[in-house]
């Protein structure tokens, strides 16, 4: 399992970063395991993605802030939800 771990750690992923076509949320907690130069990265690749992130929250947003996670991930969703779907008519 380490094993498995490192080589994703060390894995370099952004070309399927940049090929990615729908809106995108990068939700972070403030004391997360991402780096923040990393975070910038992405949103310098993808102009237009929306960050969020969690205050008193680590890796785990999901477990340590579920109701704080629905919300952005409402209001997301609300946001993109009148955006017409790429190839659509």
């Amino acid at each position: 399992m380490v094993a498995a771990l490192t080589e994703n750690a060390r894995r370099s992923f952004w070309d399927h970063w940049a090929a990615i076509t729908c809106p995108m949320l990068v939700i972070m907690g403030q004391y997360g395991i991402i780096p923040a130069y990393e975070t910038e990265a992405m949103l310098q690749r993808r102009p237009g993605t929306v960050a969020v992130s969690v205050p008193a929250a680590g890796h785990d947003v999901h477990l340590q802030h579920p109701e704080i996670l629905g919300q952005v991930l409402q209001e997301f969703l609300g946001q993109i939800a009148d955006q017409p779907v790429r190839g659509q008519v």
